[in-house]
Formats: C-alpha cells, sequence, structure tokens
C-alpha cells in the first residue's frame, strides 16, 4: 500500500515538472514572436529606407549612363574603322548638301548622279528640313571614285514659289587627284532673282 502510494506521488510529482518544463519551453519560443509584434516602422526608418533605395537607384541610373557612353564611343570608334576600310583616304569621295531657303523653295528630295550612274535618291521629313535650316548638313553620299575627270549632277524636287512644283538640275565637272574629295550641294533663296539657287561646288 505504501509503495503504490510512493509511486502515485512520484508519477504526479514527475507530471507536474514536465508540465512546467513544457510551459517554460512554450514561453520561450512565444517570446521571439511577441518581440516582432513589437518591431514597428517610425517615420525616421521609413525615410532611411527610402534614402538607401533612392541612392541605390541613383548608383545604378549613373552606371546605366556611364555604359551607354562607352557604347556610343565605341560604335564611333567601329564606323571611323569601316570607313577607313571600306573608303580608303585616295579614293574617298563626299558629297553633302546644305539648305538655307524657306520662301522660294520647300525641298522635298534630291537624286544625285555621278557619270551618268545614280549614287543616290533621298526624300527629306520635316525634322530633317528643319535641322538643314537651322545650319545643319546632310551626307547625302559617300563612296569611292578613281583618280581623272568626273561630272556629278543633282536633281532637287519641291515646290517652287507659289506651291508650284519645281524641279532643276544643276552640274560640275571636276577632278579628282590623290586624297579625298568633298563636293557640296547648296540650295539658298535669292531675294534678288525671287527665286532659289541651286549650286555644286567643291572643297
Amino acid at each position: 500500500m505504501r509503495v503504490g502510494l510512493l509511486s502515485l506521488m512520484l508519477s504526479a510529482g514527475s507530471h507536474a515538472v514536465a508540465s512546467e518544463d513544457a510551459a517554460q519551453d512554450s514561453a520561450r519560443v512565444g517570446a521571439p514572436a511577441a518581440a516582432l509584434d513589437q518591431i514597428i516602422e517610425t517615420p525616421m526608418s521609413v525615410r532611411k529606407s527610402r534614402e538607401r533605395a533612392q541612392r541605390a537607384v541613383n548608383e545604378l541610373s549613373r552606371d546605366i549612363q556611364d555604359l551607354k557612353q562607352s557604347v556610343v564611343v565605341l560604335n564611333k570608334d567601329l564606323r571611323v574603322l569601316e570607313e577607313d576600310l571600306l573608303f580608303p583616304a585616295n579614293t574617298r569621295f563626299h558629297v553633302f548638301l546644305s539648305l538655307n531657303v524657306g520662301e522660294f523653295f520647300h525641298l522635298e528630295g534630291v537624286e544625285l548622279r555621278l557619270d551618268n550612274e545614280t549614287i543616290a535618291s533621298y526624300l527629306y521629313s520635316e525634322e530633317e528640313r528643319a535641322a538643314l535650316s537651322k545650319g545643319g548638313m546632310h551626307r547625302l553620299h559617300l563612296g569611292n571614285i578613281s583618280a581623272g575627270e568626273h561630272t556629278l549632277s543633282a536633281f532637287f524636287i519641291g515646290q517652287g514659289p507659289n506651291g508650284r512644283e519645281y524641279k532643276r538640275g544643276s552640274s560640275l565637272r571636276f577632278t579628282k587627284a590623290q586624297g579625298p574629295k568633298y563636293v557640296e550641294l547648296s540650295i539658298a533663296d535669292s531675294e534678288a532673282r525671287q527665286q532659289p539657287e541651286f549650286t555644286v561646288r567643291e572643297w
């Protein structure tokens, strides 16, 4: 009888200790969760987070711009190298177009012939005409040409005075020597003649 009572008391004590240990373990597990519940974002922490994010975005933007600039420089170098390979200096032939009109001629297109062979034909947009009227120049042709006598002819198409259709041609006979050759097609208003003037000239 005493042995049975002692066993019962020991068993009850063990259960009590186990229950207490379990309660303590549960409290320890729940403590971090309770602590996390107490962590909140303050206006200061939000501002700092936004500042860090903005700095990261700014640094990334600068890196992207630097990369774009490097690509632009590389492409420019590649174009120069390509031109040097395809168009050696001794045979290189450039033709540019300049525009100084507005009242007597509205340029629409131009056709270029070298020794009676068409080498370029181009139609101009409003944006391109605006850029030309501000002093820009359009490289209409880049190619190779042999030394000797040549004839370059340009045919300009557009609208003349009073909006009528206008087509005019102009030619230049020139000698190609050693070194690159540059020719300019120039279109300008003539106040004295009240009409456009078309010229082809060497540089």
